[in-house]
């Protein structure tokens, strides 16, 4: 009941931010506090909204008592001694403006983008460890790790559809040499170690480079090729095609674990 109570005060305190009522945002923020004293989202509410530069550094302390890895609070602690760097000048992205989504202009947010300072809307802000990145600046930071070329890129295809067809072939003998229960003992055990090793075959093709969606784009080429090699012969289609989903599924967490 009590947690219930003080996101109900940390809740309407922020309406009253909104609303430009700073004192009585300060008054519930405060009450709230009382109740859940180590609530970080409303100790740096607090900090933000409160113009008392002790309770501001009080607040900010409080969240490094509770996480001393925040880097929200560490930067706010910074700039607060006069430090601080461009990197990390809008680290404590909370604020009490009224402000307006960059990507849904009517729709009002407490949040900015701790890299670029875009206002955002939680639909839009990605939880990073460094705090809430819009999803332009977390695609930007992702893009760093993407190294395959276009190149490497069409080895990695290239490879899917040599594997599409390897693990066709593999779930056509298996449907002809087994049947029935046995066979599908055996196709639970063969279908992700078929997979697996032919992942590992398309990784190395590709360079071993990272490229954005190449697991997915590698998976769907590899079962356009397999499933209609299995659906053509009619050979046990159980067997052939439970083959053929189990080691697509491996083949997509190779190159998920790979990317």
């Amino acid at each position: 009941m009590d947690d219930l109570t003080a996101a109900n005060l940390s809740k309407q305190a922020r309406s009253a931010a909104y609303a430009g009522d700073k004192e009585d945002a300060l008054r519930l923020f405060r009450q709230a506090l009382e109740i859940q004293p180590d609530d970080k989202g409303t100790l740096k509410a607090l900090a933000a909204l409160t113009d008392d530069p002790g309770e501001k550094r009080d607040a900010i302390e409080h969240v490094l008592a509770i996480d001393p890895f925040d880097d929200e609070a560490r930067a706010a602690i910074r700039r607060l001694d006069g430090g601080g760097d461009g990197e990390h000048q809008h680290d404590v992205n909370i604020t009490t403006d009224v402000l307006y989504c960059e990507n849904h202009p009517n729709r009002e947010t407490m949040l900015r983008c701790n890299k670029c300072n875009k206002p955002i809307c939680m639909e839009c802000a990605v939880q990073t460890p460094v705090g809430y990145r819009c999803k332009t600046c977390v695609r930007g930071q992702q893009d760093k790790f993407y190294t395959a070329t276009v190149t490497d890129k069409t080895k990695g295809f290239v490879g899917a559809g040599v594997s599409g067809f390897l693990l066709g072939l593999g779930a056509l003998l298996m449907g002809a040499l087994l049947g029935g229960f046995f066979g599908l003992i055996i196709a639970f055990f063969v279908g992700p170690a078929i997979g697996g090793a032919l992942g590992e075959l398309t990784w190395r093709l590709a360079g071993r480079k990272r490229s954005r969606n190449f697991n997915l784009y590698a998976t769907a080429i590899a079962a356009v090729i397999a499933v209609p090699m299995v659906l053509l012969t009619g050979l046990n289609l159980v067997v052939g095609l439970l083959v053929v989903g189990l080691a697509a599924s491996a083949y997509y967490a190779r190159l998920r674990f790979a990317s």
